[in-house]
């Protein structure tokens, strides 16, 4: 399955609690699986959301939409 292309950065996503300390937060978003890692900061971006096992963006700023468990 392929992953649509969209900026997830500016979507609504409600996280939840990830399955792992590498993995912090989980949510899922239009049908797909989403998850963040967290990266070796600060020689790699902060987070690095992972769609559907693909990443997608890395990024260091938490999105103002996005809300946290």
């Amino acid at each position: 399955m392929s992953t649509k292309v969209q900026n997830y950065l500016q979507e609504k996503i409600a996280w939840k609690s990830g399955p792992e300390p590498l993995y912090p937060y989980r949510a899922e978003h239009e049908g797909v699986e989403c998850l963040i890692r967290i990266n070796d900061f600060p020689d790699d971006h902060l987070y690095t959301l992972i769609v559907n096992d693909r990443e997608v963006v890395h990024f260091d700023d938490w999105p103002l939409c996005w809300s946290r468990p």
